[in-house]
């Protein structure tokens, strides 16, 4: 057996199966990608999966202080009646959803229950965007692969909470930014969502999917997100993200 053959055999231990502080800066960098700037961001969804498709537009503002993140979401349609959620997260405990809906302005409560929750009716749920830490999986490394022709490490995380009972993961080697996931449940695989190379801008120290998609493998049909407008890092006052914003009409102008 030639030298290269039996380094590669050495080499294969660590690679595949490793789930050791490699595997877990690997994905917690591309966490703290997604989730660690304040952000305000207006999208807009494309749903394709029925006569025609449905497009839908809405803005979030994430902020984090402490420990502690807080996600502000407002359906741009539907004027005064459109859905908004004020989402929280707190270091130990378990999240806190706030929903108001019509034209009274009514806030309730809502469980999070399994983080299922849909997005304005797509194929984007809250379990996608609420803040994850690498703490929260068990992680086994099962390669490296090609996406849309990024090179990634591909990752298979076993999630200790959520609807979700496994993760395929692809992350760009180049760059800390999630290039593909393949959701599992209990019935196995249920949704993918996939970034475009070509539509990854870096904004600050934050790289940004300025279009991706999730695709529901199960009905076929897919949501495309596109965002329109971003500040990353934004200064926004503390007061946008309470009970009292999220009574009012609509997302802060930025």
């Amino acid at each position: 057996m030639s030298v290269r053959k039996w380094a590669l055999l050495i080499l294969l231990p660590c690679l595949v199966g490793f789930d050791g502080p490699q595997a877990r800066e690997t994905l917690d960098l591309a966490f703290r990608n997604l989730y660690g700037s304040d952000l305000l961001v207006a999208l807009e969804l494309t749903i394709e999966g029925g006569r025609r498709a449905e497009i839908r537009s809405f803005a979030f503002g994430r902020k984090r202080r402490g420990g502690e993140t807080r996600t502000l979401l407002f359906s741009l349609g539907g004027g005064r009646r459109a859905p908004r959620a004020l989402l929280l997260q707190k270091p130990g405990q378990g999240d806190v959803i706030f929903v108001s809906e019509g034209t009274q302005g009514r806030v309730r409560a809502m469980s999070s229950g399994g983080h299922a929750w849909q997005l304005f009716g797509s194929d984007f749920s809250y379990e996608d965007f609420r803040s994850h830490s690498a703490h929260e999986y068990r992680i086994e490394v099962l390669g490296e692969e090609r996406v849309d022709g990024e090179a990634c490490r591909v990752l298979r995380l076993l999630p200790l909470d959520g609807p979700y009972s496994e993760i395929l993961a692809w992350i760009s080697t180049k760059r800390p930014v999630f290039m593909r996931m393949d959701y599992f449940d209990e019935q196995g695989l249920w949704k993918r969502y996939q970034a475009r190379r070509k539509k990854l801008e870096q904004r600050f120290d934050s790289w940004i999917a300025m279009e991706d998609q999730m695709l529901d493998l199960r009905t076929g049909r897919r949501t495309v997100r596109r965002v329109r407008n971003l500040l990353v890092d934004a200064q926004v006052p503390d007061e946008v993200f309470t009970l009292t914003q999220l009574t009012r009409r609509r997302m802060p102008n930025f």
